[in-house]
């Protein structure tokens, strides 16, 4: 046997002394005077980022109870609780370390703390929550590395239990054999997914380390990003942690009639890709500490993806069969208008549309849109909304010929596709 099962539980539980230079995205844009908020488009911190962002998918006022899984020093968690009005808050952490961090930072807000790994938290705590978040840390669950797709194929009965864990998972979820022989698996983040969904958690937003990490084409000479496909070692102080097979997690999600929405970090977090930080990416020689910081800063936009997963399920009213998911307006409606929709706008006096439409022009870069501004990923309609608990078309009565012509069920972007997985 070739593998080996890989876990910083003993480190998070009592090796743990800080984070030190295990800098995350969220704390690097905690300091108001980071110089990292001055590239930014918005000088704002990550959580006010991310819960502007949220707000375009989920009705952030109908979430009330948000458990946070693994929240460090508790300053996303903080930024949140500062813009939304949440009745129930919950920290999770396998740390005491951070715990203690957690309820210093948020010593002003009524929160409970549970000290335990959510691998091993009782299914029935799930039952309420509204929102689960798992920031910049599924890399720290456990993980299966240098298998040998070989011994999967051994009886089950000769199997050892991680590897009959590994065939039971890829199995259920149709894992597609990996390209790079040995491999490693997110076992440990794939269950803390599957876990999430089988509760029925309305929303839930992951976000880590990615092997499968792209930059959009117009960065390409500039922004550098790792993407083996296979998940990666990562060293850091005093334990190694291990990038994430996104594609993996949203087959998990899919299961349980989850539509994701996938994208980089940069999605939420825009920056100004003016001159100087032009020079400061493809300078290959470090001038000052601030242009390094800067550049591996920019490179983690990219390099970490997020996952936001909303849970599909029935609407009420006239569009009896349409589950009003919004899952096939999670496609970019702007790459496919007309130029007879653009004319019909225009005769309509739609500045609001098209103005959106001349910002947002897409272009093909490859296997994805990007803007042809600033070459950040476009990832769903601009005009999509929340109206009570049912997303809604904010252009309904005039939106794009591609919109009126599309049928529920017709297409394997609709949840309500017959090949579909249940």
């Amino acid at each position: 046997m070739t593998y080996s099962v890989h876990s910083t539980k003993d480190y998070h539980v009592s090796g743990l002394e800080t984070l030190g230079w295990e800098l995350t995205v969220c704390n690097a844009l905690h300091p108001e005077d980071s110089p990292l908020r001055k590239i930014l488009r918005r000088n704002a911190s990550y959580g006010a980022l991310l819960s502007d962002y949220l707000r375009r998918f989920i009705p952030m006022e109908n979430v009330k109870s948000v458990l946070e899984i693994g929240g460090g020093y508790g300053y996303l968690m903080k930024d949140l609780l500062e813009r939304n009005a949440f009745q129930k808050v919950t920290m999770l952490d396998i740390s005491p370390v951070l715990l203690k961090a957690q309820r210093e930072t948020l010593k002003d807000y009524p929160v409970d703390y549970l000290e335990e790994d959510f691998l091993d938290t009782d299914p029935s705590r799930l039952k309420g929550i509204d929102a689960a978040i798992l920031n910049e840390n599924l890399g720290d669950f456990p993980v299966i590395t240098e298998l040998d797709p070989e011994e999967l194929k051994e009886p089950a009965a000769d199997l050892e239990e991680p590897l009959v864990k590994v065939r039971t998972i890829c199995r259920r979820y149709g894992l597609k054999r990996p390209e790079t022989v040995p491999f490693n698996l997110n076992v440990g983040a794939l269950e803390a997914v599957e876990k999430l969904c089988a509760s029925g958690i309305p929303f839930i937003f992951l976000s880590e380390n990615s092997c499968e990490a792209a930059v959009p084409g117009p960065y390409l000479p500039f922004i550098h990003v790792s993407a083996t496909l296979n998940p990666e070692r990562i060293r850091l102080r005093g334990h190694d942690e291990y990038s994430i097979k996104f594609s993996h997690l949203e087959a998990v999600a899919r299961a349980f009639s989850y539509v994701s929405l996938r994208g980089p970090l940069a999605d939420f977090i825009p920056f100004d890709f003016n001159p100087r930080l032009r020079f400061i990416m493809a300078s290959r020689s470090v001038e000052k500490d601030e242009y390094e910081i800067i550049r591996h800063f920019v490179e983690d936009l990219y390099q970490y993806e997020y996952l936001l997963l909303i849970k599909a399920g029935p609407g009420s009213g006239e569009a009896a069969e349409c589950l009003r998911c919004g899952k096939c307006c999670l496609a970019d409606f702007i790459a496919y208008t007309t130029e007879e929709d653009m004319q019909r706008w225009r005769r309509e006096g739609r500045s609001d549309i098209l103005g959106i439409i001349e910002r947002e022009h897409a272009v093909w870069a490859g296997d994805h849109f990007v803007s042809s501004e600033n070459g950040r990923y476009i990832r769903g309609c601009p005009f999509l909304i929340w109206e009570g608990n049912r997303l809604a078309c904010a252009i309904y009565e005039t939106r794009p010929e591609v919109c009126r012509r599309f049928t529920p069920g017709s297409s394997e972007i609709c949840s309500r596709f017959s090949g579909a997985r249940p």
